[in-house]
Parts: C-alpha cells; sequence; structure tokens
C-alpha cells in the first residue's frame, strides 16, 4: 500500500467555482499543448470546496473512524461497518456514500455464497493521507 496524496482547493472569495473551473482548465490546456504536465498530475485525487467549512466532509473524527475502520477491520458491508462503529446503518451510509463519491473510499458490489441479493462492500486501499491545502 501506499499514501494517497489528496489536494485540496478552497475557491477563492467572490469567485464563483465555475469561472475558476474554466480558468484552470484553460491554463491546463494550455500545458498540455506545450508537452508539460498539469499542476495536479502528482495528487491522485483533487477536491474543490467552495469554503474551508466544507474540508470537515473528508476529516470529521466520524469519517476518519470510517476509513479506519475499513482500513483495520475490513467489513463486509456497510451494515457491517455501521455494528462496528456503533452508528446508525443511515448515518453510515450517507457518510460511506459521499466518501465514495469524493473518491476516498471505494464500494465493491459483492454476493456471499448462498445469498440472493448483492450487498456494497467498503474498501480503503491506501495507508494514509497526505493533505495539501
Amino acid at each position: 500500500m501506499r499514501i494517497r496524496k489528496f489536494k485540496i482547493k478552497i475557491d477563492p472569495p467572490g469567485v464563483s467555482a465555475a469561472a475558476l473551473f474554466r480558468e484552470e482548465s484553460l491554463a491546463d490546456w494550455g500545458r498540455i499543448k506545450k508537452g508539460q504536465l498539469v499542476n495536479d498530475s502528482e495528487y491522485d485525487i483533487v477536491l474543490s470546496f467552495p469554503d474551508i467549512s466544507y474540508l470537515a466532509k473528508v476529516v470529521s473524527p466520524e469519517r476518519v473512524r470510517i476509513y479506519q475502520t475499513i482500513r483495520n477491520q475490513k467489513p463486509s458491508s456497510i451494515y457491517e461497518l455501521a455494528k462496528m462503529l456503533d452508528r446508525s446503518l443511515s448515518n453510515v451510509q450517507r457518510d460511506v456514500h459521499e466518501l465514495a463519491q469524493m473518491g476516498i473510499i471505494e464500494l465493491k458490489k459483492t454476493r456471499k455464497k448462498g445469498q440472493k441479493r448483492e450487498v456494497l462492500c467498503p474498501l480503503y486501499k491506501w495507508d494514509g493521507f497526505d493533505i495539501a491545502v
């Protein structure tokens, strides 16, 4: 395993996310045309937030417990993860799906032998974070 490198961008006040995205995309395209690497190519994931308060979506204490539990105890389903964390299933499901949308964890459909339905198995394949803000 290895350390996963994240870059978290906080949008400057008064600048729309769309305008910032357009500006950065045009700059990246210019670099690519010149054969240069894009600024964020060294990061596994780049997350962009409108303000610093959104950082809690990634590193809140409960979500850190989720990564650690997935990595260390390897639950076979979100239900099992909720039991391990002693949290409500609905709250854990919400957190897990948001973390999966951000690319921090993975969800894999699995079916245990003898079961008819599939379950989502949460996976965390990294040793840790290196976050640049």
